[in-house]
């Protein structure tokens, strides 16, 4: 019997012939359909290849094993299989796609030339975000003589009503995360050293604009959407954090108060093994092709949901292009309020399943349109929170409670997106690189503290900016606020005409990338780029959620 490490050598040089042989492929407009279609399915294969890394490292973050695995595919075969791919990507330019494919043929026509320069950054972009991955796999918080995972230490500040113990488990997370701050400060520069080298290698003036090459908006546009934003919601925000002062009866909010529940109701109780059959009757009613998904998932074992020691914090939705599944790799301790979350991943899910289902789907359908990737899975967070509460009978007063709770945490999102965004064009469209402690006072400039008292901890205030995405996905944020105005936009029409709503949603799902934003947001009802009214219209959505 063959080693992992053995079968991952012998399944990528099977793709390295393969990429070979299609190379060697004479081709006129007579065969290019199916040349075409077999260049998208081997791009499947490597990409099935790099989720088993991906899952792998979520799942058993430190093993030698598995590290082992990573290490090979990413510094040995993927580097080579890049090459290939560029090989065809040339000649792809060279034999035109517009007959087989307009969309794709528009795309590579667009993009960058492929370079050896190029490839060797994409590595070492990848090599680094691994060592961040390895830094924040490893906090722990030692609390009342136990080792907490940090998704235990969530739980306590999000459930406790002990004020003291809040602050706390507060403090002992951010000593935890301060103690590994320098470190990233590092880590981070030379990430941004990479990322300039990137845009000098692909003729940019810099990262910022390297990074809209592949955006549908421009940066002057999105700097209006972030004023429309502030301008418009910011009545909400301050009238959240009002009432959390007065819920939690105290004069002044301090950070650890910022995600406790006021009071959560307790009539229903959702453990974390009652997820999954309860999001099956959830989007089953819905439309039975969602819960569908769900139950294939189940079937397949692809729930990985309950946090452990040493998995990284956070939720992804893995999905394997090339057979249509999809992994879902969370840290979840149960409840109602949780249980958004999984209806977020599962909602990325739902999305990629259904472009799988599309006999004529490419490679290129399921990348490069995050705003609409993060559209259904907001989607299916807010409608299926909505049915949930239908299903199950919840008071009204308890329902008012988990949409406020909701509001509050889109409200949360909309301020992280502005102050990481800003911060982020800042940083990328400097002529210097700027250092740490440059950053640091930037981010104090920007961060909104409105309503909280930070005294005496600004110095952990100031690395606010050391999130995830900073690290590994510059300006994905713009994407979030993207796609939140336009799901609280289609919950809107959905509670006007729920069929409706749900057929265009179903009809928009199986348009992949390639269709382009535009045309998929309008699909679901959706007039994209936004003007100030439709922000309005998703105002409208939170102030019946807070009444």
């Amino acid at each position: 019997m063959s080693t992992p490490l053995e079968d991952l050598d012998a399944r990528a040089q099977a793709l390295m012939d393969d990429y070979r042989a299609l190379i060697e492929v004479s081709v006129d407009q007579s065969n290019l359909p199916s040349w075409f279609a077999t260049w998208s399915q081997l791009k499947m294969r490597v990409q099935t290849l790099w989720i088993e890394q991906i899952v792998g490292q979520y799942q058993r973050p430190g093993d030698e094993a598995t590290d082992a695995l990573h290490k090979r595919y990413t510094q040995h075969w993927l580097p080579e299989l890049e090459k290939l791919d560029g090989v065809l990507n040339e000649l792809a330019n060279q034999i035109g796609l517009e007959s087989v494919n307009p969309a794709v043929s528009a795309l590579i026509a667009s993009g960058p030339a492929p370079s050896p320069r190029m490839a060797e950054l994409e590595q070492e972009f990848r090599r680094l975000t691994k060592q961040y991955q390895d830094v924040v796999s490893q906090h722990h918080v030692m609390f009342a003589g136990k080792m907490l995972t940090m998704a235990d230490a969530e739980h306590i500040l999000r459930e406790s009503q002990d004020r003291n113990e809040r602050e706390a488990v507060w403090n002992a997370v951010k000593a935890v995360e301060m103690a590994s701050a320098s470190g990233l400060d590092d880590l981070f520069a030379k990430i941004l050293s990479v990322r300039r080298a990137m845009a000098a290698e692909a003729g940019q003036a810099n990262y910022a604009s390297y990074s809209w090459l592949d955006r549908n908006d421009t940066i002057a546009g999105t700097e209006e959407l972030l004023r429309t934003i502030s301008e418009v919601f910011h009545p909400v925000d301050g009238s959240l954090h009002t009432h959390r002062a007065k819920a939690l009866g105290v004069p002044t909010l301090r950070p650890w108060d910022l995600q406790v529940a006021l009071v959560e109701p307790k009539s229903f109780d959702l453990p974390l093994d009652q997820y999954v059959p309860t999001a099956i009757q959830v989007l089953n009613s819905l439309d039975t092709r969602f819960g569908e998904v769900v139950h294939q998932i189940q079937q397949y074992e692809g729930f990985d949901l309950a946090p452990r020691p040493g998995k990284p914090n956070g939720n992804i939705c893995a999905h394997f292009m090339a057979t249509g599944r999809s992994v879902l790799v969370c840290n979840f301790t149960g409840g109602v309020n949780l249980f958004r979350g999984f209806l977020h991943e599962l909602g990325h899910a739902i999305h990629n399943h259904t472009i799988s289902s599309n006999p004529d789907h490419v490679f290129w359908d399921f990348i490069n349109f995050w705003e609409v990737q993060e559209f259904y899975a907001f989607v299916f967070t807010y409608i299926g929170l909505l049915e949930f509460f239908e299903l199950h009978n919840i008071a009204e007063d308890e329902r008012t409670w988990y949409l406020r709770s909701t509001a509050e945490r889109i409200m949360e999102r909309f301020r992280d997106v502005e102050e990481r965004t800003r911060l982020e064009l800042w940083i990328y469209q400097q002529e210097q690189q700027p250092t740490a402690e440059e950053i640091d006072a930037e981010f104090l400039r920007l961060v909104q503290t409105s309503g909280v008292d930070w005294s005496g901890f600004e110095d952990i205030l100031k690395k606010g900016w050391q999130k995830p995405h900073t690290f590994r996905f510059a300006f994905y944020n713009v994407d979030f606020a993207i796609a939140m105005i336009a799901a609280l936009q289609f919950v809107h029409a959905f509670n006007q005409d729920r069929n409706a709503a749900l057929e265009r949603l179903k009809s928009s799902m199986l348009l992949g990338a390639t269709t382009g934003s535009k045309r998929i947001f309008a699909e679901a009802g959706i007039a994209y780029p936004f003007q100030k009214e439709q922000l309005a219209l998703a105002r409208t959505v939170l102030a019946e959620w807070l009444t």
